[in-house]
């Protein structure tokens, strides 16, 4: 009896999940590399890095994959070819198209020299920075720029080569778009900063204080869980650069970063990687290996991440809840100290040098200088060896504070190091879609407040998951913003967040 022939749509799915499975494993083994790896194996995890992304992009770049593909969708129109399709598969379809389009563009020998060189780079980052030694660093930091530059030439573009680079990590956007909302963005967060600075800064001695490392760590595992991650899919462990690593919705690996003397870093950086989890193992995992099981855009993954480090976990209401119980981690570091101290000291507005620990006010600012940094180094009018300089210049311009050190300067970030040239300007759409969902959240929920203030979280994830996760990338991020709070994007929700707060709180 003939086997019966397989729907198109079924096995564009199968060879789809093969080239997902690969990528799952490359997760892990970005995540090994950062947490347990010795440091030995970096020349083999060198290799193996180089040869699994060759195996996902052949997966992508199939003939049979191609072929399968064409069959529903027309690759050069857009056309979708079986009208019998739900609007889902529609979606799903529109997304495998653009993702075939990038993949096969690129060699696959450029593909593997790509990971390869920033395998390499990652490592020797991880070296240098603690020793602020740029020099050892540069030449593979160069190397990456000629790697972004010749990936934005072989994919092509309008105006800015940087244009093709950022279009990689938020579908439909640009240099000049980009540009757009900076301008709108710096001179309000400039403003409201040095208003502030006009006042004094509340006591922030306490926080600086010694805090167990074993005790860090368990009140994070405490608030993850209580966000809603279990040990069975989820787990925490600790890196040089904190990471959400989502391997698959029922394997989230995080990672946090422990200062002794800075507790709130731990705290902020678990709610910010649980944020980005908790999107992650909300997708459909019914759909895994498609479309429909990954985030719209790293702009949209990251305004889940802000939504939970910054509106929820520096919120009054929160430590409401969470102050008690942090006290009785650390009674005598905090014994004594009041909700209200507490609250004004974690949300102090005074330019940091590291951007993961920046307050809300200036963070953006710190993103704005990526920016202009990365598409000078993309378009050529900037060299690697100029990064120094030019950072500390832009420091001062922007925050009036200069790094005394590489490592806390042009070497803290591990971005460049992993080549992803485009990905920073995501962390202000982030803030920027975060403010503007969690205004259509509070319509929904006008008592939010109280409901937290009681230690109540998973409201909050349920509403994310109905309105933002379950859709996967069956919307484009501008329309996905559009569909929930009725509007498209833009920075006044958040310009009117910081002022709604922090004027209040510098009594402004």
């Amino acid at each position: 009896m003939p086997t019966p022939k397989q729907n198109p749509y079924e096995k564009l799915t199968k060879l789809s999940k093969r080239a997902a499975i690969y990528a799952s494993i490359s997760h892990l083994l970005a995540w090994d590399q950062e947490t347990k790896m010795p440091k030995e194996a970096i020349g083999l995890r060198c290799e193996q890095n180089e040869l699994i992304t060759s195996l996902i992009h052949k997966e992508q770049t199939s003939p049979e994959f191609a072929k399968t593909l064409c069959s529903l969708i027309d690759i050069e129109t857009g056309a979708i070819l079986d009208p019998t399709l739900s609007p889902r598969q529609m979606a799903a379809l529109r997304e495998w198209r653009r993702d075939y389009l990038h993949a096969s563009k690129l060699p696959t020998k450029f593909v593997e020299e790509f990971a390869k060189a920033t395998s390499a780079a990652n490592h020797v980052w991880q070296e240098a920075r603690p020793k602020s030694d740029f020099k050892t660093f540069q030449p593979h930091l160069e190397k990456i720029v000629e790697l972004n530059q010749k990936k934005a030439d072989i994919l092509g573009y309008q105006d800015h080569p940087y244009d093709a680079l950022v279009d990689s990590f938020e579908p439909e956007m640009n240099t000049a778009t980009l540009a757009t909302l900076f301008e709108r963005l710096k001179f309000p967060l400039m403003t409201l900063l040095k208003m502030i600075q006009t006042k004094p800064d509340p006591d922030v001695s306490f926080l600086e204080k010694d805090y167990p490392h074993k005790k860090q760590i368990d009140f994070s595992k405490q608030l993850l869980i209580d966000m809603g991650f279990e040990k069975g899919f989820s787990r925490l462990d600790e890196s040089a650069h904190p990471m959400c690593v989502p391997i698959h919705p029922k394997d989230m690996r995080m990672t946090t970063r422990i200062h002794p003397n800075n507790v709130l870093s731990n705290i902020l950086s678990c709610a910010h990687e649980g944020g980005h989890g908790l999107y992650h193992i909300q997708l459909p995992v019914e759909h895994f290996g498609t479309p429909l099981c990954d985030s719209a855009s790293l702009g949209i993954d990251e305004s889940q991440s802000r939504t939970w480090e910054t509106i929820i976990a520096r919120s009054l209401p929160f430590w409401e809840h969470y102050f008690p119980i942090l006290q009785s981690y650390f009674p005598e570091q905090l014994g004594s100290v009041s909700l209200d101290d507490f609250y004004k000291a974690i949300n102090i507005v005074e330019p940091s040098m590291i951007r993961v620990d920046s307050d809300e006010v200036a963070y953006n600012l710190h993103i704005l200088l990526r920016f202009e940094l990365e598409t000078d180094l993309i378009d050529g009018t900037l060299k690697a060896s100029d990064i120094p300089e030019a950072w500390n210049e832009k420091m001062r311009d922007y925050l009036s504070i200069s790094p005394k050190a590489h490592s806390e300067g042009c070497m803290q970030d591990i971005h460049w190091a992993m080549g992803a040239f485009g990905y920073f300007p995501t962390y202000t759409l982030g803030n920027l879609y975060a403010a503007q969902f969690f205004e259509a959240f509070t319509q929904d929920h006008p008592k939010w407040t109280e409901r937290v203030a009681k230690g109540e979280l998973h409201f909050i994830s349920d509403w994310q998951k109905q309105n933002i996760h379950r859709f996967g990338r069956e919307f484009l991020p501008e329309e996905l913003c559009e569909n929930v709070t009725g509007h498209p994007l833009s920075e006044k929700p958040f310009i009117h967040y910081l002022e709604n707060k922090y004027k209040p709180l510098y009594r402004l």
